[in-house]
């Protein structure tokens, strides 16, 4: 009998737990997208229902692939218009114009995007913007190549992005000068380079 009461308040825990929880960003991050559209009750049912469902397909294309990346990245493109379409089908035409632009961020990755806003702002001379270049590309090279590391586990993701950022960070410094590397601090965390966006 102990026993049976011992699961029974497990599993209402669980279950209080379970709800209390933010919703789930997965690879995409679909809540703050949804934040930016001001869906509906009912849209934002359909929108979860298409979401869910697709990324669901974005995987087991990925899995599918056993590695071969190009193949991966094919199928998955494929995958992401035919959701394009669905969402669409649920939205007004500015709700849509601003869905595309924000899911084709995630889809490319929000941190090089704001890596090329941040790009933008610095004012750097041709010399700066290939090195600018080449450090992002290596940092984030690493980071895919190490993905397995960190996938799901969104606190060893931030620790383990701060430890490899601790190089670029370094080449950066190297070739800006002092003020464009004071505004490329200010911009990192406007931006939020390195954090889980809410």
């Amino acid at each position: 009998m102990k026993l049976i009461s011992k699961i029974l308040i497990i599993a209402i825990l669980t279950i209080v737990v379970g709800c209390s929880e933010k919703e789930s960003k997965g690879r995409f991050n679909f809540p703050m997208i949804k934040s930016k559209i001001a869906l509906t009750k009912e849209q934002t049912t359909k929108f979860d229902k298409i979401a869910t469902a697709y990324t669901a397909q974005a995987k087991q294309a990925w899995i599918d692939a056993k590695g071969d990346r190009d193949a991966a990245l094919a199928a998955q493109k494929i995958i992401f218009a035919e959701q394009d379409a669905k969402i669409k089908e649920i939205l007004d035409e500015k709700q849509y114009v601003t869905y595309f632009k924000e899911v084709n961020i995630e889809r490319f990755g929000r941190e090089k995007h704001n890596m090329a806003l941040i790009k933008n702002e610095l004012d750097l001379d041709s010399l700066q913007s290939v090195k600018y270049d080449l450090a992002n590309e290596t940092f984030f090279t690493v980071l895919r190549e190490n993905h397995d590391n960190y996938h799901g586990k969104l606190d060893v993701y931030v620790q383990y992005h701060k430890e490899i950022d601790v190089s670029r960070r370094a080449a950066f410094k190297k070739m800006m000068t002092e003020e464009q590397f004071d505004t490329y601090l200010k911009l990192i965390d406007k931006y939020k380079v390195g954090k889980i966006e809410e």
